[in-house]
C-alpha cells in the first residue's frame, strides 16, 4: 500500500471519527455529519500526500513468484503504516493551529504560558464539544513527531 493511499485512508478515518461526533454533539444526525467529513478526510489525506514531496514508487515487477510473497507486506504492517498516516494527518492539524497562533501573533505568549494551550482547548470546546477530544488527539500525532519549545511547538512530520 503506498503513502497516498495511507494517508487518504486515514483521513477518511479522521473525517468518519469527526462526522460521527459531530453529528450527536450538534443534535444532527451522526449519518450526515460522516458524509459531509469523511470524503473532506480524504480530500485533506490526498492533499497531504500530494505536497509532501516524496513520491512513495511500487517496486518494479519481477517474475518470481516467491519473492512477491515474501516481499508483500502483512497485514500488521498495513495496520501500522495507516497508524503512522493518521498520525501524520494530525500532526499536520496541529502544525496549522500552531501557524494560526503565529498568525496572530499570539504563539510568543503561548510559548512563555504552554498552559494556555489547555486553557484554549477548554474554551473552544465550550462552543463546540468535540473539539476537546480532537485538539488532545492532534496534540499526541504532534508529539509523536516530537515538538518542543526550541522549534515553535511545530511538529516535524517529514522525519519519517
Amino acid at each position: 500500500m503506498n503513502k497516498k493511499i495511507q494517508l487518504v485512508v486515514g483521513g477518511a478515518a479522521i473525517g468518519l471519527f469527526l462526522g460521527l461526533s459531530t453529528g450527536v454533539a450538534m443534535q444532527g444526525t451522526a449519518y450526515n455529519g460522516a458524509v459531509v467529513f469523511a470524503p473532506l478526510g480524504a480530500f485533506i489525506g490526498w492533499l497531504i500526500s500530494s505536497i509532501s514531496g516524496k513520491k512513495d514508487e511500487d517496486p518494479a515487477p519481477t517474475d518470481n513468484v516467491e519473492n512477491k510473497i515474501d516481499s508483500s507486506p502483512s497485514f500488521g504492517d498495513t495496520i501500522a503504516t495507516v497508524y503512522t498516516s493518521i498520525l501524520t494527518i494530525l500532526a499536520t492539524i496541529w502544525n496549522f493551529h500552531i501557524d494560526l497562533l503565529d498568525m496572530m501573533k499570539l504563539l510568543p505568549v503561548f510559548q512563555e504560558k504552554p498552559w494556555l494551550f489547555l486553557v484554549l482547548a477548554v474554551v473552544i470546546s465550550v462552543f463546540f464539544p468535540p473539539f476537546l477530544v480532537l485538539y488532545f488527539v492532534c496534540y499526541l500525532g504532534a508529539a509523536h513527531f516530537g515538538i518542543k519549545d526550541e522549534n515553535g511547538y511545530r511538529s516535524d512530520i517529514n522525519q519519517l
